[in-house]
């Protein structure tokens, strides 16, 4: 692939328009960083949803869906924090993946978290929800129902976007669907 197509395809994907290029002027680095952190956590979070409409018979059907949902929580926070000028790179290097800290950081930059926002980041945080998501893990684990979840998701979904969006220039946005 040529250098930079990669960038323009996505930029007149985030616009709308897979043939008209999204004006620069309206798109600087940490907007389109915010945009493609958005909408990747979008991807995750719906993901999720379709595949708990969708269930499967899988030995191990739920531990897709925490993946998905743990990793679109932890995207759309970075998503916001970037979008309020904090480096990605510095972000990676001081939290990794601990979303608590990532939540109180966008917390003190206006982020509104309901109660139960709050107790699904703090089980992510105290247990091993998010590691045993992705590998195999004996024991008992301390779960939510998929609702509390979804329901932090969309949360997120909807003030983050706002944010990341206003100003971006793209006026396509994705939708949460339940």
């Amino acid at each position: 692939m040529t250098p930079g197509l990669w960038d323009a395809n996505i930029d007149r994907w985030a616009a709308g328009s897979a043939a008209a290029p999204v004006s620069e002027a309206h798109l600087d680095e940490p907007h389109r960083t915010a945009v493609a952190l958005f909408n990747y956590a979008h991807s995750y979070a719906q993901s999720a949803v379709t595949l708990d409409v969708n269930r499967t018979d899988a030995t191990h059907w739920e531990a897709p869906m925490h993946f998905l949902y743990f990793h679109g929580i932890e995207l759309y926070l970075k998503a916001l924090l970037v979008r309020l000028d904090h480096d990605l790179d510095d972000l990676r290097k001081a939290h990794g993946h601990r979303v608590r800290p990532l939540a109180k950081l966008c917390q003190q930059q206006g982020l509104q978290l309901s109660l139960d926002a709050e107790q699904v980041i703090n089980l992510m945080s105290d247990t091993d929800n998010v590691i045993s998501s992705r590998y195999i893990r004996l024991g008992r684990h301390q779960r939510l129902p998929f609702s509390e979840y979804y329901e932090t998701c969309l949360s997120l979904h909807e003030q983050i976007g706002q944010m990341v969006y206003d100003g971006s220039g793209v006026s396509r946005r994705p939708v949460l669907e339940r």
